[in-house]
Formats: C-alpha cells, sequence, structure tokens
C-alpha cells in the first residue's frame, strides 16, 4: 500500500513531505514489482552472455550475435560478450570501443578483456589481409614481406584441418584466421600473454581470441619450423571448439605436440629427442612437475629448460594414453568435457579411470624403460667441452670465409670438437667451407644425413638441397628444399633456387644460376640478409 505523503499545517506539501513522497513512491514500486524482476532481468542477460560466449568459443558467431540481440544492450555481461565476438573476428577497434566503458572493464575478466583489445587494435592498425575464399582461410599481415608465405600457409592449414578432423573429429567453421606480427611486442599485444614469458620460453605463436597469431620466420635470424608450429596452433583452436574451453593445459599442450607433425608425412626429427629421454633428464633436475600444476600457461613457466621438460611430460603422457586406448578415445574425451564437472569425471566416463590412476600408470610405463642418453646440446644441464672457445672459434672461421679465406677459416673448425658437429650451425658452417674449396663430396657428408644434427635446421637443409641439385637427384633436392622453406623460408639459399648464400639484389656471380624469382625469393631478396660472415 502507497501511504499520502505527509501535509504541513497549512495544508500544503513541503520539500521534506515531497522527499518522502517520492521515496514511498520508489519503495511502493519496488514492492509491486518486486525485486525479484530486477534479479531476474540481470540473470537474463548474463544468461545469454553465457551462452553466447559458448557459441563464440564454439566459434558459431552467427548464432551468438543472434542471441546477443536479443539481450539488454546495457548490461555489462553482454557488452563483454559482444566485444568477445568483435575479437575472434577480429574486429579490433569495435571490441576496444565497447570495453572503453568503465563499469564494463571493472573484473579481472573486463580487464583483460579491454587490454587485448586496445592491444589488438594498435597492431593491426594498417594491416594487409589476405583471403582464399576457396580454402575459408584469412591472413593478417603486420609486414607485407610476409605476404609471400601465403600459398604454403594456406597448404599448411587445409592439410592440419583435415588432419584434425581424422584425428580429433572437430567440425571446421570458416574462415580460420591467423595474423603474422614482426615481434614478440605485437604477440603479447594481440593475445594477452605477458611480453617478459615470451621471451623467457621462446613463444613464438598463440592460438587465443579465435585465432593464430604467430611470430614471422623473419623475426628469427634463420627462422624456426613454423609450419609445424602453425599446426600445433590450429590444434589449440580445435580443442577449444571441441571442449568449449573446458580442456585442462597439459591435455592441450599434449595433444597439440602430438597433432604438429600429423599434418605431413614424417620427419627426421618428429621424436628426436625422445620425449621420454627429456621427462627422465627433467626428473633428474627436479624440473618436473605433476601434470595438473603446470599452471596457466607452459609459455609462463620460469625458464626454457623448465618449458622444455613440461611439453615433453604433457607430450608423453598423451601419447600413452592414445596408444593403451581404443581408437576415438582422444576425440570422445574432448567432447566428454563439455558437460563433465571435472577432468576426472570426463576420464572415469570415456576410459574408466581418473587422472591420478592414469598419472601412476604413466610414471610406471617410464619408469620400466631404459634410461636414454641426452646430447648435452640439448641443453638440460649439461656439459659442453670447451664451449667457449668452440664458440669463438666458429664465429673466427665465420668471419674468415666471408672475407674469401676458407682454408683459414677450416684450420679454426679443425679445432672444434667433433662432438660438437651435432649442432647443426656449425656443421653448416663447415658444409659452406668445404663447398667453397670445392669439396663437394665432404660438405654433402655433412648434411646429407639429417640424423646426424641434433635439430632441424633451416640453412643445412638449404645446402643439402643445393648439394643435391649439383649431382642432379633431384628429388633428394626438392625434399630438403622443402624442409629449408618450412623452417627459414626468407634466406636467399631457401627461396631462390640454385642461389649460393645471400646476394645484393640484381647481383649474379659469373656462372651461378639466377633464381627465375618468384614472390618467396623476391622477399628475400629485398630482405638484404647478409651471407655467413659478412655481417
Amino acid at each position: 500500500m502507497i501511504r499520502a505523503a505527509h501535509l504541513g499545517k497549512s495544508g500544503k506539501r513541503g520539500k521534506r513531505g515531497t522527499s518522502i513522497a517520492i521515496l514511498a513512491l520508489g519503495a511502493g514500486l519496488v514492492a509491486v514489482c518486486g525485486p525479484g524482476r530486477a534479479v531476474a532481468q540481470i540473470d537474463l542477460a548474463e544468461g545469454i552472455a553465457a551462452r553466447a560466449n559458448e557459441l563464440v568459443i564454439a566459434m558459431e558467431y552467427d548464432k551468438a550475435r543472434a542471441d546477443l540481440a536479443k539481450a539488454d544492450p546495457n548490461s555489462p555481461s553482454v557488452v563483454m560478450a559482444k566485444a568477445r565476438l568483435a575479437l575472434y573476428e577480429e574486429d579490433c577497434d569495435l571490441a576496444a570501443a565497447l570495453m572503453s566503458r568503465n563499469d564494463v572493464a571493472q573484473s579481472e575478466e573486463g580487464r583483460v578483456l579491454a587490454d587485448v583489445a586496445r592491444g589488438c587494435a594498435r597492431v593491426t592498425a594498417a594491416t594487409l589481409v589476405d583471403k582464399d575464399e576457396a580454402a575459408g582461410v584469412i591472413v593478417r599481415w603486420h609486414d607485407e614481406a610476409d605476404r609471400a608465405l601465403m600459398p604454403m600457409m594456406v597448404d599448411t592449414v587445409n592439410k592440419a584441418r583435415v588432419a584434425l578432423t581424422r584425428d580429433l573429429g572437430v567440425e571446421w567453421k570458416a574462415p580460420t584466421r591467423i595474423t603474422v606480427v614482426r615481434d614478440l611486442l605485437s604477440l603479447s599485444a594481440m593475445t594477452g600473454l605477458p611480453y617478459k614469458a615470451a621471451q623467457t620460453t621462446g613463444t613464438v605463436a598463440v592460438a587465443k581470441w579465435g585465432r593464430v597469431t604467430i611470430l614471422s620466420p623473419r623475426a628469427s635470424k634463420h627462422g624456426y619450423p613454423w609450419r609445424d608450429t602453425l599446426t600445433h596452433e590450429l590444434t589449440h583452436l580445435a580443442i577449444s571448439m571441441q571442449s568449449r574451453e573446458r580442456a585442462p593445459l597439459w591435455l592441450h599442450e599434449g595433444v597439440a605436440r602430438r597433432q604438429e607433425v600429423r599434418w605431413r608425412e614424417p620427419g627426421p626429427f618428429d621424436d628426436r629427442p625422445s620425449v621420454e629421454s627429456v621427462v627422465q633428464r627433467g626428473m633428474e633436475l627436479k624440473l618436473d612437475l605433476p601434470l595438473d600444476k603446470l599452471g596457466p600457461s607452459i609459455a609462463m613457466l620460469p625458464s626454457a629448460d623448465a618449458a622444455m621438460v613440461a611439453f615433453a611430460e604433457v607430450t608423453s603422457f598423451v601419447r600413452f594414453f592414445v596408444e593403451t586406448q581404443p581408437e576415438g578415445a582422444l576425440a570422445k574425451l574432448l567432447v566428454a568435457l563439455r558437460a563433465a564437472k571435472s577432468v576426472d569425471e570426463a576420464l572415469v566416463q570415456v576410459s574408466g579411470e581418473a587422472l591420478p590412476q592414469w598419472d601412476t600408470k604413466w610414471r610406471a610405463h617410464l619408469a620400466r624403460r631404459p634410461k636414454e642418453p641426452l646430447s648435452p646440446l640439448y641443453g638440460l644441464g649439461g656439459t659442453l667441452p670447451n664451449a667457449a672457445d668452440s664458440r669463438e672459434r666458429a664465429r673466427l672461421a665465420e668471419l674468415l670465409f666471408g672475407r674469401g679465406h676458407p682454408d683459414e677459416a677450416l684450420i679454426q673448425l679443425d679445432k672444434i670438437s667433433e662432438t660438437l658437429l651435432g649442432d647443426p650451425s656449425l656443421r653448416y658452417v663447415r658444409g659452406r667451407v668445404l663447398e667453397a674449396k670445392g669439396e663437394l663430396r665432404a660438405a654433402e657428408e655433412l648434411v646429407d644425413d639429417p640424423k646426424a644434427w641434433i635439430a632441424a635446421y633451416g640453412p643445412c637443409w638449404a645446402l643439402s638441397a643445393r648439394l643435391a641439385r649439383g649431382r642432379d637427384d633431384h628429388p633428394a633436392a626438392e625434399r630438403a628444399a622443402a624442409e629449408a622453406r618450412a623452417h627459414d623460408p626468407f634466406t636467399i639459399e631457401a627461396a631462390c633456387e640454385g642461389t649460393v648464400g645471400a646476394l645484393d639484389p640484381g647481383a649474379t656471380p659469373a656462372g651461378q644460376k639466377q633464381d627465375s624469382g618468384g614472390p618467396l625469393c623476391d622477399a628475400a631478396r629485398m630482405r638484404g640478409e647478409p651471407d655467413l660472415g659478412k655481417d
């Protein structure tokens, strides 16, 4: 019941009476409508926002947009959901504008979303975009010079999606979005990964906000395995879609490491060093962690060695799970996570056992394996003989080679222990010196068998391709050239068939083949990277 306002002695309402009347009316309206109705409206908006977020994670963008159109546009939850959708569709300016409201960015989630939206808007300003409509791939380039990678990038995405559908049962929603950035600062701004964490662990790509953000191979002097890395990150997107972002970190990273090589034919470095040998060494150094204690991201572990061991742990565990379960168990586990209250519940539903039981079985499996030696070249506490002296001699050999003194360069290289020749960068220098001396067979022996290297290395692959082409072994040359472009695509040797070293644009020494060109070769020439020893 609404009571009458208090009347003064004159029978007129005074200011105090008017205030009381307004307060009474407001109280009466709340009594009539009930506080539950206002709460219900808030709950309705939050419910719609939560459902929209699920749809966004599943990349059902049109459905999410339709749901959000029905909700209160002033609700902070709805505004954040709209900003999330904008980020997933890479409309960073819209996301930043939506998150500029103070009431929206007050929560921790809101602050993170606002920071990423602003960072994304800064990085993507004036970027270039290429679209392959047939493949359903959109690539945004921080630098125009990277656009030469587009054919290989689309090829990788196509093959990776086929493999992920086969192995994880994911149904891809077009388009697949990729952003190629020039540096770690941009990678951090686009994704929210702390810059220091990216530096510490050597992170070069992040799958978040519905896209892969990946560092250009040009950012590293000798590149990195960018095609496998792209597949690794696409796997993270697939896992997020399948599990509705409910997969734990160990499962995310273990599956991604397993899948990163399954888009292509097996290669010589796919299990070198074996993940079990790395885990065993990590346990000796007390660097191993329980699977469920890895933290929010492997990229945020305290050191590169810790990250290496963590990656090996989760890869070994997932491999053990897949090999001991019926076919399709991994795909079923991801789907089960959508509704399960915990990872243990999903594991029990699919396999009959929870994580503690699986962890015990896996560690017993590791204990039964013979201990494998691990080269000190991999790090993890290993000691290299005369490492400092060897580095200095290798650098001196490079400088001597670059100034036209291959004989003197070889004298320095001969003083380095042969046990260090597993380092492919040293092997490459020696191979280039021998090639310059005309000792082609000796140079071929250094690079023809990649099992002698501890890791893939773009320049070694490029040298191997050139030497194979010189002896008319074209199948071997093509295989090595493809590996060179998959690791270090913007060097002259990798990008320009038949070219020795890095040349000034337009320069072609007598007797040396001039490449016919092509976008990748043109980009490599424009880069202007000095040849070995000429820096």
